[in-house]
């Protein structure tokens, strides 16, 4: 890794950066942007070989006026959204709008007075944008991700297992390389409650992961409740972190007008790591 980063910049590069667990889902978010994709994915790779944990890796300026978050493989990511936002806050109540990769518009994004985090999550208004098959399981277009929704057919999640069948589903949907982030959620239910396995597969930096939660894949699992009921929703949805996270949709059955997730968010730690 240093090699690579030495032989381009002449010398090693320190970062600093935040271990972030929103839901489960660990996230590395590194202090200043970096507009370099190739340097992106070194540090992304430096980053996670340090931290087996860490699930994805975002580079944040957190100027509280210019809140901005771009992850290591331009995607968006619902989960990195929402901790940039509690770190911008200090994890105190309010409320800020984030420039996002993925993502052309703003999206809002704060603190609830009880310390959960949420985010504005990037949704279109058409409900073509969703197509639903005979037997319940979806395609949902996102701005910056594709999320596939289909029943669960592994009695016994073996994370290996699940991530080969997401992977040869998305490749053989053209998803692999035709958009910039695509999931795979297997739904099935826990005690009554709606459950998901998330695989996500981001392109430019050819990594694919089991999730241990993902707030893009429970936010189209509530567009595709939403759509099939034909009203506005408020859903927890359980993580395999243990953790649930809880989305709401507007729809008032001709189109889609808002979206967001929330859930706990704890730091785990401040790194510094010399690349």
């Amino acid at each position: 890794m240093k090699e690579k980063l030495n032989k381009k910049e002449g010398k090693p590069m320190n970062i600093e950066y935040k271990i972030i667990r929103p839901g489960g889902n660990d996230t590395a978010l590194v202090i200043g942007l970096n507009g370099d994709p190739q340097q992106r994915k070194i540090i992304n790779d430096a980053i996670m070989a340090q931290n087996p944990n860490v699930e994805q890796v975002g580079f944040v300026n957190l100027d509280i006026e210019n809140v901005e978050l771009m992850m290591a493989g331009g995607e968006f990511c619902g989960n990195a959204t929402r901790s940039t936002a509690w770190l911008a806050l200090n994890g105190q109540p309010g409320e800020l709008e984030i420039k996002v990769s993925g993502v052309c518009e703003l999206l809002k994004a704060g603190v609830k007075e009880n310390g959960d985090s949420w985010a504005q999550m990037p949704i279109y208004q058409s409900p073509d944008r969703i197509t639903i098959d005979d037997d319940g399981n979806a395609i949902v277009e996102m701005d910056g991700i594709t999320q596939v929704i289909m029943n669960n057919p592994f009695e016994v999640v073996d994370e290996e297992e699940v991530k080969t069948f997401a992977y040869q589903k998305l490749s053989k949907m053209g998803l692999l390389d035709s958009v910039p982030a695509a999931g795979v959620m297997l739904v099935s239910a826990e005690n009554g409650v709606t459950k998901i396995d998330p695989v996500v597969w981001v392109r430019d930096i050819q990594t694919l992961f089991y999730e241990s939660a993902c707030g893009s894949g429970t936010t189209a699992v509530g567009l595709v409740r939403a759509l099939m009921d034909q009203s506005s929703i408020s859903q927890k949805v359980l993580q395999p972190s243990g953790m649930a996270i809880e989305v709401v949709v507007e729809f008032d059955s001709e189109q889609f007008s808002y979206a967001a997730i929330s859930g706990p968010v704890e730091q785990l730690a401040t790194e510094r790591q010399e690349i």
